[in-house]
């Protein structure tokens, strides 16, 4: 049985508006093609240790770590992807974090 995974992403978004009619909006279509289920997506992210200068944190559950690069490598996801790393934002960083649970005896 596949394990899931968490994509958690944050970034400063430049414009809101362009953010959400050119990237977001379309966005969320293409991630429910690969079984891509946003969890939050937020200004009000903030960090408890470490410095995050973004403005938005997005945290997506996908079924496996193989739908999750599946998605973040397709056609479909590809000029989006584009546009949001080269136009609609900056200081971006994105992770994939499995859901493991290690046996620490």
């Amino acid at each position: 049985m596949p394990t899931p995974v968490y994509v958690f992403a944050q970034m400063q978004v430049i414009d809101y508006d362009d953010y959400f009619e050119l990237y977001a909006k379309p966005f969320i279509a293409v991630i429910q093609q690969y079984s891509g289920e946003v969890l939050t997506a937020t200004p009000k992210g903030a960090a408890w240790e470490g410095a995050h200068t973004g403005n938005w944190t997005v945290l997506v559950k996908f079924n496996s770590e193989a739908e999750a690069r599946t998605f973040y490598d397709s056609p479909e996801y590809a000029p989006l992807k584009d546009l949001r790393l080269n136009e609609l934002t900056t200081d971006a960083s994105t992770f994939m974090i499995p859901v493991d649970f290690p046996n620490f005896e």
